[in-house]
């Protein structure tokens, strides 16, 4: 059995280091392309100029919801379910000021410990958290702390998700769970809220001011 557990991580880190050199080499051949949703799928188009690219990393303990905040962000909505992730998921959106490119690692026990390798390359760290899971928010909290360690610069955003289930936290209550207020006040955090569906972020009117925020931030 411990053998087969070793085989397990060694394939899912395998798997996400492929992935991660296929959104690189995607950024590269469509350099000058921007990929936009069309109704159920997705279609290349050219730019009018080059613009910047940033990369968005999206982390989070597995059933956090961090797909179903990509697809929100894609346009996609609900009208695609989410299965865990057990490497990577990305999309591009496009914006006047620049090219955010999304970024996603799975959540699972065998992947968080290479969360950190991927902060080199990150222009802003996006640590999605099930606020109805309160069972979990100590495990979360850990996690995040971890990768606050282990880049001091970077910029977080804390996106407290599934606010509107029955037993989720406040976000004064996950603010103090997740021990923000222990951050050096220098560094550029923020803790926003969700809601669990998919489009969650658009039917509050928050994706907007989401993508306001990372675009001050990259």
């Amino acid at each position: 059995m411990v053998v087969l557990r070793h085989i397990s991580v060694a394939f899912s880190a395998a798997m996400a280091a492929v992935g991660t050199a296929l959104f690189i080499a995607l950024n590269l051949f469509y350099k000058r392309r921007v990929w936009t949703p069309e109704s159920e799928y997705y279609t290349f188009r050219e730019e009018e100029e080059e613009r910047s690219e940033k990369q968005v990393l999206v982390l989070g303990l597995d059933g956090a919801g961090k797909s179903s905040v990509l697809q929100g962000l894609s346009g996609a909505g609900s009208r695609r379910g989410c299965r865990p992730t057990r490497g990577f998921n990305f999309i591009s959106l496009h914006t006047p000021a620049c090219q955010l490119d999304f970024l996603e690692i799975g959540g699972g026990e065998d992947l968080r410990m290479y969360w950190v390798d991927y902060l080199r390359r990150t222009h802003v760290l996006v640590y999605v958290v099930d606020s109805s899971d309160r069972g979990r928010l100590p495990q979360a909290k850990d996690e995040l702390h971890r990768l606050l360690k282990a880049d001091t610069d970077l910029p977080v955003v804390v996106l407290g998700n599934k606010q509107d289930k029955p037993n989720a936290v406040s976000v004064p209550e996950l603010r103090e769970a997740l021990s923000l207020s222990s951050v050096a006040d220098q560094r550029k955090l923020f803790l926003l809220a969700a809601q669990s569906e998919s489009d969650g972020l658009s039917r509050t009117g928050g994706l907007q001011k989401f993508q306001d925020l990372l675009l001050t931030l990259v």
